[in-house]
């Protein structure tokens, strides 16, 4: 039996806990001529600018179990989609606690942007995910989500 799931409203209070998931967004990922402390910073910069800085008609939810303990979030905000050429619902973040993996957090976030981008209009859902993150793009993968473009990283010189 599956323990139950509540999704909330993220608030001021919640930051702490929002940003204590930045080392779990970066867990696997690598590129060449990049090092732990790049994806460190960049996950830092990249979660403070999301959060701090909203993209007018963003959203952020906590998942919750029933004692009120935080389990994960996600982020989403309108986001122009260059290929349709309209408005997308963009998934900016998505992270779940180690401890809360494998319960059907994610599942329950995804769904939750999901209906967020359809109450929105949007016609479609879009994210990024680190190349090398395997558990990642399985997940996101089984959801129905397919690879669009992917961006290729060459270190130069030494």
């Amino acid at each position: 039996m599956t323990d139950a799931i509540i999704i909330r409203p993220a608030s001021a209070a919640d930051r702490a806990f929002l940003d204590s998931l930045d080392a779990r967004l970066i867990e696997e990922a690598s590129a060449p001529g990049l090092t732990r402390e790049d994806f460190s910073d960049f996950q830092s910069r990249y979660t403070k600018s999301a959060l701090d800085q909203p993209v007018p008609g963003s959203r952020t939810l906590i998942a919750t179990d029933a004692a009120g303990r935080p389990l994960g979030y996600v982020h989403m905000e309108p986001h122009e989609d260059t290929l349709s050429g309209t408005t997308a619902g963009y998934v900016s973040i998505l992270a779940v606690r180690a401890e809360a993996e494998g319960r059907g957090v994610a599942k329950r976030l995804m769904q939750e942007a999901e209906s967020w981008a359809a109450g929105n209009g949007f016609r479609f859902l879009l994210l990024d995910v680190f190349g090398s993150n395997a558990t990642a793009r399985r997940f996101y993968e089984r959801r129905g989500f397919v690879t669009d473009s992917l961006r290729l990283r060459r270190p130069i010189g030494s």
